[in-house]
This record gives structure tokens, C-alpha cells and sequence, in this order.
């Protein structure tokens, strides 16, 4: 794994480009004094979209800001204290290159103006992680930032991987696959529950990158061209399923109240029968021992009546 920050090691593109294809990580940020074209050179000589311009506060009068980020790539797992709260404060970007990814990448971080901030592209068997913006503070104030040193520290190790098979794939991710060597315009996916699919790549002719959401099964899938395996990847279980930790029903209230859960809902405790808990909260209580118990209670009644009414009858009878 490498990082190149300008574009003087275009001088070396060459020896980059097999390094990249030979598997190894590549993270290349702008210089300084780099232009479009020097920039452009670097770029087109590993095979990646040129650089269109360059956008500074001077010529626009404003500073730029992040617009999407895509939380679901490998580079913000287990980044966050709190998974559900994923939020990445912008830093004011005052310099940066016009940057797309024209169907060859994946964007991961994109500007307000739609270019691509960070992005990632596939070379054979390397990947490249591409910042538009030099990490100089004339440039932006990214480098203060504190996302910078964890989202550097996690795109060295996402880099240095050996390949895709140590990327973790959770049920129902969306799953990003290089098929820049197809040979069809069809990609054929074998399922873990030995189903297959088949997939138009049409509407997706120019991309290098396709991707795939129905991953509700785990095991492997497997992605052919025709008889031609692309890639395959492994699909786990999230392990906070397997969480074996309890909350106590305090807790749970407060989480329904908390996601405005109106319904209503039923605790079951671990001696209870779970079946017969959940019949009677979808039918109701059954109410035949209670009419047997009021039927039995009415009969003592008229029992006791009846014999009370029975001696008044015979006192009236001896007078």
C-alpha cells in the first residue's frame, strides 16, 4: 500500500499501474501545485477519469461543503460510537479538483455541485482511494477535521487487505462487484440457496462497478459472464443479532415511546409459554371457565332459594 500526494510520481505511472494491478492499495490526493492537466496525466496513466477542473473559493466567492456520503462503505464501518447516529461534519473546502467517477468508480463522499470528493476505482486486483482535494490547509481544513485521521487510518487498513474476501457483508448491504471483465451484457448470480438470477446490464453498459441488494440469504454468491466467475463474495449475519444481552421492559418502553410505536404490545417472561401468550393476545382470554364458574355460582343461588322457599311452604302448610 501506498499514498501519493501531486502528481510528480507521473514520472513512475507506469510502475504505479502494475503495482496497483498486482492487488496492492493505492490513496492518492492532489498537490499543491498541481493543475488540471499534471493532475489529469497522474490520473489517465492508472486508467482513472480525468480531472475536469479546478474549483477554487477565489473564482466562485464560497467555500464548498460535503452533500452525500455513502455510510455503507467498508471505510465507515465500525467508525462510529453510536451506529445509528452517522454524521460527518463537512470541513470548509476552499480548493478542490472536479472529479466523476464516469461509471468507472464508486463515489463515497460527493460535493454539492456533484462531483466526487472521495471516491474508490478497481484496478484488476488493486483498488485506489482518490481525494479532489490536496490535505493543505490552503486547500481546506479537512486535515483538522476529526474524521481525517480515522477515515486515513481505516482507508490504509481497507487498502492493505488482501482482497475482498476480508471485506465483511452483512444481510441486506448492498454489495458493489467490479465487473469490468464481463464479456456479456448479462451477469449471472448464483445465490447461496442455490437459486440464480440474471441481470441486464443495459442500462449499465459503460460501468465497471454493479450493484446488488438482494443480499437476504448468507453464504457465498458468485457472479459469472457467462461461464466466466467475476467475483464472489461471503454474506453473514449482522452479529448484533446475536447479541445475547437482555433490556428490561423499562428500557423497551422508553425505545417504543422513543420511535413513536403507538401499537400495543405484550411482555412475555422466560417461564411463560410463548404460544399460548401470543394466541390469547391475537383471540383474547377464553371466558368458558368464567360463565362455568357464574353458571355454578347461579345454580347455588337458585339452590338456596329454592329451599328457603320450600319451608315457607310447609311453615304455611302446618298453620
Amino acid at each position: 500500500m501506498t499514498i501519493i500526494i501531486g502528481s510528480g510520481a507521473a514520472a513512475s505511472s507506469g510502475k504505479l499501474a502494475e503495482f496497483s494491478k498486482s492487488g496492492k492499495g493505492i490513496i492518492i490526493f492532489p498537490g499543491a501545485n498541481d493543475t488540471p492537466e499534471s493532475f489529469s496525466k497522474l490520473l489517465n496513466s492508472l486508467g482513472l477519469p480525468a480531472a475536469s477542473s479546478l474549483i477554487s473559493e477565489k473564482t466562485s466567492g464560497k467555500y464548498f461543503e460535503f452533500d452525500e456520503i455513502d455510510f455503507n462503505h467498508p471505510l465507515f464501518q465500525n467508525i462510529f460510537l453510536q451506529a445509528e447516529k452517522k454524521e460527518i461534519e463537512s470541513p470548509q473546502i476552499y480548493t478542490y479538483f472536479n472529479l466523476k467517477t464516469a461509471g468507472k468508480g464508486r463515489s463515497i463522499i460527493s460535493l454539492i455541485d456533484g462531483s466526487s470528493f472521495l471516491s474508490e476505482y478497481n484496478l484488476s486486483k488493486g483498488k485506489v482511494i482518490l481525494f479532489s482535494s490536496a490535505p493543505e490547509l490552503t486547500w481546506s481544513d479537512f486535515p483538522l477535521k476529526s474524521i481525517f485521521a480515522p477515515l486515513l487510518n481505516k482507508s490504509v487498513y481497507y487498502l492493505s487487505s488482501a482482497d475482498d474476501s476480508e471485506r465483511k457483508f452483512l444481510t441486506g448491504e448492498n454489495v458493489y462487484i467490479n465487473i469490468s471483465e464481463r464479456t456479456l451484457p448479462q451477469i449471472r448470480i448464483k445465490r447461496p440457496d442455490d437459486g440464480e438470477e440474471m441481470i441486464n446490464l443495459n442500462e449499465e453498459a459503460g460501468s465497471e462497478f454493479f450493484s446488488y441488494s438482494k443480499t437476504d440469504y448468507t453464504g457465498n454468491y458468485k457472479f459469472f459472464s457467462g461461464e466466466k466467475l467475476l467475483d464472489h463474495i461471503s454474506i453473514n449475519i449482522d452479529p448484533m443479532e446475536s447479541d445475547m444481552n437482555y433490556i428490561s421492559s423499562s428500557d423497551f418502553d422508553d425505545y417504543l415511546e422513543k420511535i413513536n410505536f403507538k401499537g400495543p404490545h405484550t411482555n412475555i417472561n422466560k417461564d411463560e409459554d410463548p404460544l399460548q401468550i401470543i394466541l390469547q393476545a391475537r383471540f383474547g382470554s377464553e371466558l368458558w371457565r368464567y360463565f362455568l364458574l357464574a353458571a355454578l355460582l347461579i345454580a347455588l343461588i337458585e339452590m338456596a332459594i329454592a329451599r328457603n322457599v320450600k319451608k315457607d311452604v310447609e311453615g304455611l302448610n302446618k298453620t
